[in-house]
């Protein structure tokens, strides 16, 4: 049994307890039989009755409301509980997010970084030789690339494509992201 539970039947017994001594300790019968002889009429002694029935109903009513009580606190122990898991799993999965969204960063700085180095290579080569190699890349990888190389290489190498070639990599080249 959990401490919840514990906490729940505790508060339910103590609010019967409560309930308990503040309710009449005799029955609707008991006080019919022991007060008919007061009565100066039947119709008195039928509304008598009646109200003996009435307490009695209320009574029932109000132990049902106090069990409900102690359920509904019950509930909301427990509702309380899971929203502070609730909580600390939201907590676990912004960190966790925060962490890919650095590992993310770096892994795009080592791939810029990649980039910029072979830019630096084909700078160095031959601007035909340099051209055919970048003719075979993606045209996104070929703009990057021509991104990081001094203009004049760059434009070296772009002489050395064919037209269409060059003209692609130069509309890529436009559309790429000012860093």
């Amino acid at each position: 049994m959990s401490s919840h539970d514990i906490l729940g039947t505790r508060f339910t017994i103590l609010a019967l307890l409560i309930f308990i001594a503040g309710c009449p300790l005799i029955s609707a019968a008991e006080e019919q039989s022991t007060s008919s002889e007061e009565f100066s009429s039947v119709e008195e002694r039928r509304l008598h009755v009646r109200i003996i029935e009435d307490q009695d109903s209320l009574i029932e009513e109000k132990k049902a409301l106090v069990l409900e009580e102690a359920r509904l606190e019950k509930l909301k122990s427990e509702i309380d509980v899971k929203l502070a898991e609730i909580d600390r799993k939201l907590a676990e999965m912004e960190a966790q997010k925060q962490a890919l969204e650095i590992l993310l960063k770096q892994k795009e700085n080592k791939e810029l970084q990649r980039i910029k180095d072979l830019g630096k290579i084909y700078e160095s080569m031959d601007p035909l030789l340099a051209a055919d190699a970048v003719a075979d890349l993606d045209r996104t990888v070929a703009a990057a690339l021509l991104a990081t190389m001094k203009p004049r290489s760059a434009a070296k190498i772009l002489d050395a494509l064919s037209r269409e070639e060059a003209a692609e990599i130069s509309r890529l080249f436009l559309t790429m992201p000012v860093e």
